[in-house]
């Protein structure tokens, strides 16, 4: 379990005193909610994206140091077995012993997407690092992913690589932003790898361009390939979002920073105007956003609120969220509304999208349970300093 009862009760004790020092009424998720959330998450993590995004919650969550939003996440010294990724190393394992010996990605689902696989990329370099007996041969498979990305996977003529199969045409889905361009920028930064750095950034430059609605500054959700979905839907736009901060956090904390202080600029001015156009269609009397910013008959969406909230916490804590009065004040009415649907006896976030069925609305969704993740952590470093004041650990 990633959440024990002592660190969560620790956590839980720390945000009320958080929450004293501030002399404000914040809500906070108890231990025990916050128990089940990760619980929920764990065992409904089936699917390679939904494993993708948990791998990262993790590792934001219960391995700070190992997370790009900490100066010293390059630094892999694992001879303190605190330092051990040990549930993500878990996570892994049970990939890797059902991923076919001829596969060239970390992950082969019939039908899935080319770049969910990418999401669990960060986690299984981890695990081969910080497992010594294993590390050659989780090495390799991170190698061959990089080699699908890079050298096989269709892309558009001026190089944007397709989210879906080979065996489909080429596609372009928002959600490739979470799952790619992060894997590609840490890989490049630890090998000091400019080619897969200067991809990483290339790939959120060109989805911008194909995406972005030049009306509103927010993104379509699919264009190209067979079928399209030009709607500006609200987790697209969180994962998008989200995606382009782990970049910016991966480039800024490296040691290039300064090579790529144009790149970093970008980035930054990218990802603020997702989180800007977004809050600007806030529903005022939920405190929640859109499933579809394009569509006036659409349902508020706890999850997608909940992972733009998130990185708009990560924006202030990295010192790039523009107009942070303001962004920060939607930020705090949008947590606490989502804390607000989560029900603290099964922990899990309602009035959420189906993931699968993107216009209807359910209360059980397992990436929203990971968005919860993500905003608690992102909220609780920004708010006690952890990632701005000498990078302490959370617990």
């Amino acid at each position: 379990m990633v959440y024990n009862s002592a660190t969560l009760s620790k956590l839980f004790l720390l945000l009320c005193s958080v929450h004293s020092a501030l002399g404000a009424s914040v809500n906070t998720l108890s231990a025990a909610t916050l128990k089940l959330v990760a619980s929920n998450l764990a065992s409904h993590s089936t699917d390679s994206w939904v494993s993708g995004v948990r791998s990262e919650a993790l590792l934001e969550t219960s391995y700070p140091s190992l997370s790009v939003y900490r100066s010293v996440y390059t630094t892999l010294d694992f001879s303190v077995t605190s330092r051990v990724p040990t549930v993500t190393n878990q996570l892994i394992a049970a990939w890797v012993k059902i991923r076919p010996t001829t596969a060239t990605e970390l992950v082969v689902v019939s039908g899935g997407a080319a770049g969910d696989p990418a999401s669990l990329g960060v986690a299984w370099y981890l695990a081969g690092v910080s497992q010594p007996k294993l590390k050659t041969s989780y090495l390799n498979m991170v190698q061959q992913e990089l080699g699908f990305l890079t050298g096989t996977l269709k892309r558009t003529s001026d190089g944007a690589m397709s989210h879906r199969p080979n065996t489909e045409p080429v596609q372009l889905w928002s959600d490739f932003v979470y799952m790619v361009p992060p894997f590609l920028a840490y890989m490049g930064v630890i090998n000091n790898n400019a080619s897969l750095i200067l991809e990483s950034y290339n790939q959120c430059r060109l989805y911008r361009q194909y995406l972005q609605d030049p009306t509103t500054g927010l993104w379509k959700h699919v264009l190209l390939g067979s079928w399209t979905d030009k709607g500006l839907w609200g987790t697209g736009n969180a994962w998008a979002a989200a995606g382009m901060a782990r970049v910016l956090a991966t480039l800024m904390y490296s040691p290039y920073a300064a090579t790529y202080s144009s790149q970093i600029n970008d980035l930054t001015t990218w990802t603020n105007e997702i989180t800007t156009a977004a809050f600007k269609q806030i529903n005022t009397k939920t405190n929640l956003l859109p499933n579809y910013y394009s569509s006036t008959s659409t349902f508020d969406d706890s999850a997608s609120s909940a992972l733009m909230a998130a990185t708009v916490y990560r924006l202030a804590s990295l010192g790039k969220l523009n107009n942070q009065s303001a962004q920060i004040t939607t930020a705090e009415l949008i947590r606490k509304a989502v804390y607000g649907n989560v029900v603290a006896s099964t922990g899990w976030l309602t009035n959420v999208v189906n993931p699968l069925s993107w216009t209807v609305q359910t209360n059980q969704s397992p990436e929203a349970e990971a968005f919860v993740m993500l905003l608690q952590t992102a909220w609780y470093d920004w708010t006690t300093g952890s990632v701005r004041m000498k990078q302490r650990s959370r617990f």
